[in-house]
């Protein structure tokens, strides 16, 4: 199999022909709903028509993918091509950057610590800084942060400003930056944050656990005094789909390894759980994302990822590469969302309910889950949308994409109003334990001198009588009265 490097444009001419048939093949289908829309409604009755020919459009391409496509080059040419040309909205602010690796790395330990070694200096994690043109004027003209008065990045934090870390979704071998930059555009209009998206290296030439390490080196120069300078409070991670499931992994990490990570999370339709094993993944057929794919399968991500197929049984429940099977436990707060008809539904219920979490009042659960067994995290909240598939906040003409924005900055704000009480109240309370530790002393002060005052003998009258000096006593040579001379 031949690979490709991601960002090449370049086309094999032998392939054009195969190419020519898909894309007319998917037209074809798009012009049959088109007609038949009227007459024949689609598989989910609220379904705009553009819902309806995307899917069906992705379902026939994944049907035959693997018979036109001859490697993962291939389609990545096709994506990036396609996106390459896309034309950028005039109020996007797109603003590549380079994150340093130096040599060695950064002493990340544990699962990522043999890669760190490896580290030659040369080596960079690119990504792109993507906002609405409005946010990011206004937020560039703001003073320096008081965290990042240390740093040379053009770009580094401004005073009292939030951002939001991306990694992006695509199965962990295909997709970009660029590939979500018109829904992370309104992301930050809605939001009137910046959002720093990280290309991370793609399976199956950096498998696990190489795209945790470029996450881990990401969150790092975000929040590196020399780097952009975030308090790590001021930093949301977010992720879609399989993004969403490294966005968690790398937050497990960071807590396994006693390292900062960001103060709360945005997971659209993450994928929780690689061994595929929820029901949702065969009953909400209807979805977009293909089928699982069977071991052999020339295009299987989690054959990529696991480093063969040969590994999937021991690393597929590894929890940084399936959270689901992790421990939850001292994760920031979550915001969840997913579609009820998308594939990957069945895991996101299970791991809100593991954790403890809410769900949104809309939500009909597929089962009657038992009561938790002990107490945890408490503070993830599952937005289940009725009607909708993976990723669909991906879809600028859906009312619910708006909606789940508009959701995801409600979290955001009410989270940090709440950390900011919290931290209000923590400060009251150390001032109040001071205050009493200061009285306290005071009144032991007093209390002391009180004692002091009423046990102090203040002449050698006040000694018992037995105890006093006769006038035919003999006296110590010096000793005149109550007076004690020194004489030499």
């Amino acid at each position: 199999m031949s690979l490709q490097r991601r960002g090449s444009l370049a086309f094999p001419i032998r392939n054009l022909r195969r190419y020519v048939g898909l894309i007319s093949r998917q037209l074809a289908i798009g012009a049959s709903l088109i007609i038949k829309h009227p007459f024949i409604p689609p598989p989910v009755p609220t379904w705009p028509l553009h819902l309806a020919v995307f899917v069906a459009v992705m379902r026939a391409t994944a049907d035959i993918q693997e018979h036109i496509v001859e490697d993962i080059s291939d389609i990545r040419r096709l994506i990036d091509t396609f996106f390459h040309y896309l034309p950028k909205l005039p109020q996007m602010q797109i603003v590549p950057f380079k994150v340093p690796i130096p040599a060695n790395g950064r002493g990340f330990p544990g699962a990522i610590e043999q890669l760190e070694r490896s580290e030659s200096g040369h080596r960079t994690v690119p990504g792109q800084w993507i906002s609405d043109w409005t946010v990011w004027d206004r937020i560039i003209k703001m003073p320096l942060a008081i965290t990042a008065k240390n740093s040379k990045d053009p770009y580094a934090a401004r005073e009292g400003e939030k951002v939001i870390l991306y990694t992006h979704g695509g199965g962990y071998f295909i997709c970009s930056s660029a590939t979500h930059r018109e829904m992370l555009w309104r992301m930050s209009r809605t939001t009137g944050r910046r959002i720093f998206a990280v290309d991370y290296r793609l399976a199956p030439e950096h498998p696990y656990p190489a795209a945790l390490q470029d996450a881990a080196h990401a969150f790092s120069h975000l929040t590196d005094p020399k780097g952009c300078g975030f308090d790590p409070e001021n930093v949301t991670a977010a992720g879609d789909s399989a993004g969403g499931g490294l966005a968690i992994a790398l937050m497990m990490y960071q807590r396994d390894s006693h390292l900062a990570m960001a103060s709360k999370a945005l997971l659209l339709s993450p994928w929780l759980d690689l061994t595929m094993s929820c029901d949702s993944w065969v009953t909400n057929s209807m979805d977009y994302l293909p089928s699982p794919p069977k071991s052999e399968h020339k295009f299987n991500p989690i054959s990529f990822y696991c480093s063969g197929r040969d590994k999937i049984k021991t690393l597929a429940r590894h929890p940084y590469i399936s959270p689901l099977w992790g421990d939850l436990e001292g994760l920031p707060p979550l915001l969840i969302q997913c579609g009820d008809v998308e594939r990957l539904r069945d895991e996101c219920i299970l791991f809100t309910y593991k954790a403890g979490g809410s769900f949104g009042a809309h939500i009909k659960l597929p089962f009657q889950p038992e009561a938790p067994a002990r107490h945890h995290i408490r503070h993830v909240e599952l937005d289940m949308y009725p009607g909708m598939v993976h990723v669909f906040q991906a879809f600028p003409f859906l009312p619910e994409s708006s909606i789940a924005l508009e959701r995801m900055l409600e979290f955001m704000q009410r989270k940090e109003a709440e950390a900011k009480t919290a931290a209000q109240i923590k400060d009251t309370a150390d001032n109040v334990k001071a205050l009493q530790a200061d009285q306290g002393q005071v009144m032991m002060e007093r209390l002391m001198e009180e004692l002091v005052e009423q046990t102090v003998i203040k002449s050698v009258q006040d000694l018992p009588l037995h105890l006093q000096l006769r006038e035919d006593d003999a006296r110590p040579e010096g000793f005149e009265g109550d007076v004690l001379l020194c004489t030499t």
